[in-house]
């Protein structure tokens, strides 16, 4: 059920940003990708290790600490966007509005990926996956409305996506329960977060992070636009996996839990059946791929086959590095996370600095970035002892109270 609720959900994510590029031309295009780009790492970024942690340790114990530690989280973007909104006004297109498009998300953002971690980590994935297609759906009336209502220009957009997520999800958030006393610290829980803070901003950086780049620094806006259009229509297999894939850590602890080796070996087939996929999309992409551009965001965006073949590979790398991380994940390896997605952002920088061709330099840092990632968390995985002291915040309360317990049996020996 939840599997089709997220492929649903990433067709009319599609749907959404082909209106969008009919209604703006290329440049206004370009300006919205950066704001949609930005609106990913604001909530991937920061919310997904709550997401993550809230649904590994289940709503009942932890949703008190998680929503102290999003609130907070929320406070610091909030900061950063008001901060960095000088930086931010040239990537969207001088719109002010845009930018307060931005630090709107950081509050709504915070609740929508505390409604998704509840419901995960309480067994409803029927509703997590409703309120996925509700969202986006949202999101294409939204957008249909005000295309048809007036002229607008990418900021008028943006809020599309503000409202969208906010109708969905808010309402969701004020009847979850609070939990009960003796759940999980705050501050335990912002230990547990912190690790995967790190990678998760690396993520969505790398992931996210090419189109903001690309509409900065390019000197014709069209070309951002057609980048950012083919770079969105590639990436469909990550509108699926990216939402799934806090949904997988359930089954991959159970892996983890009965030996590493069977989580290795269930890591390797998915890499075997990654690299079946990869040939396949990329002659899929070289073939087929400009004329999908075309069908979908017209004639005004279309790049080369060869272009969507790389960009193609760099998906099926970066489907690699998030399923290997949220192994690292089961595997309570939190601070491996952060490393995975490190070398990725790194090697992502590096490539981007020296090749000249502002494309071609876009679509080999998000491959090469990926692709070094995932080498690295799989060996960081399977040469990795288990970190135990993550596998559940308070360990030291607990290990406290066994050696107060040893003491007892002791003293009652003596006796």
């Amino acid at each position: 059920m939840v599997g089709v609720c997220v492929v649903v959900s990433g067709l009319l994510v599609n749907a959404y940003l082909a209106i969008v590029a009919r209604n703006v031309t290329p440049a206004e295009y370009g300006y919205f990708g950066a704001f949609w780009s930005l609106s990913l790492l604001v909530g991937f970024g920061a919310f997904l290790p709550v997401e993550q942690e809230l649904a590994r340790l289940s709503p009942g114990k932890a949703m008190g600490a998680a929503t102290k530690v999003a609130l907070g989280l929320a406070g610091v973007e909030l900061l950063v966007v008001v901060a960095a909104s000088p930086l931010l006004l040239d990537p969207l297109g001088g719109r002010p509005w845009a930018v307060v498009a931005v630090a709107a998300l950081c509050l709504v953002s915070a609740g929508q990926f505390l409604v998704r971690g509840a419901l995960i980590g309480g067994g409803r994935l029927a509703w997590h996956g409703g309120l996925l297609v509700l969202d986006t759906a949202l999101r294409v009336l939204f957008a249909l409305g005000l295309g048809f209502a007036v002229a607008t220009d990418s900021a008028g957009f943006a809020w599309t996506l503000v409202a969208a997520i906010a109708v969905a999800h808010l309402p969701v958030l004020f009847l979850l329960p609070r939990g009960g006393s003796g759940g999980v610290s705050t501050s335990d829980f912002l230990r547990s977060v912190l690790p995967l803070l790190l990678g998760s901003v690396c993520a969505q950086l790398l992931l996210n992070g090419l189109p903001v780049v690309v509409a900065a620094v390019a000197t014709d806006s069209d070309t951002a636009g057609r980048f950012l259009a083919a770079f969105l229509l590639v990436r469909v297999p990550l509108f699926v996996a990216v939402p799934l894939q806090t949904a997988l850590l359930p089954s991959l602890t159970r892996l983890s839990q009965a030996g590493k080796g069977f989580l290795v070996r269930a890591l390797a087939k998915l890499t075997a059946a990654l690299a079946a996929f990869g040939l396949a999309a990329a002659v899929f992409a070289g073939l087929l791929g400009p004329w999908i551009v075309r069908l979908v965001f017209g004639d005004s965006y279309v790049l080369a086959g060869g272009d969507l073949v790389l960009m193609a590979v760099g998906v099926t790398a970066h489907l690699g590095l998030i399923t290997t991380t949220q192994a690292l994940v089961a595997s309570a390896l939190h601070a491996k996370v952060a490393w995975s997605w490190l070398a990725g952002i790194v090697a992502a920088a590096v490539v981007f600095a020296l090749v000249p061709d502002l494309l071609l330099r876009a679509e080999l840092s998000f491959l090469v970035g990926s692709g070094l990632g995932w080498l690295v968390g799989m060996s960081l995985l399977i040469t990795t002892g288990e970190d135990r002291r993550a596998r559940r915040p308070g360990h030291r309360v607990d290990l406290l109270r066994a050696l107060r317990v040893r003491a007892d049996q002791l003293r009652q020996g003596r006796r």
